[in-house]
């Protein structure tokens, strides 16, 4: 890994997981995170094919279910809670996922396959499926704050 950018995509990894690793205290409950009225920023269509790119680039790393394994839980009480204490934001998650993922190959897939992967993450997260498709632009300006909802 000697190309400056692999390392500064490793680096930035790291550090976002071990942000995540830092906020692991006691557990916060998932059912206590619902909110009434979760925005819906995806289509259905849009989230089947991000399950499917998930599987495929992403689940290896960070679970089938998004639990977590090598890279952080993308759902759950850890990404609730610092989704709270730092105002983690939807565009951010987006920005990090299509800027330095796939760890090994960052920025490798197309706009629509990651938008297509935050579709399936807000859909594992509760967010329901709207009738307006989420877009690339869109994803990585929301300010939609990151929860779980309903789990």
């Amino acid at each position: 890994m000697a190309d400056p950018s692999a390392r500064r995509a490793a680096a930035s990894a790291v550090a976002f997981a071990a942000g995540l690793a830092l906020l692991a205290g006691p557990a916060v409950s998932q059912a206590g995170a619902a909110q009434a009225g979760a925005p819906a920023l995806y289509t259905r269509a849009q989230a089947a094919t991000g399950a499917k790119l998930f599987a495929a680039q992403c689940a290896t790393c960070h679970g089938e279910h998004l639990e977590g394994g090598v890279g952080p839980a993308l759902t759950g009480p850890n990404l609730v809670r610092l989704a709270k204490k730092t105002k983690l934001a939807v565009g951010d998650v987006f920005s990090f996922l299509s800027l330095q993922m796939p760890l090994n190959a960052p920025a490798s897939l197309t706009h629509s396959q990651y938008v297509a992967i935050m579709a399936h993450i807000l859909a594992v997260n509760g967010y329901p499926a709207g009738s307006a498709p989420l877009t690339y632009d869109g994803a990585t300006k929301s300010t939609v704050i990151m929860t779980t909802y309903g789990k």
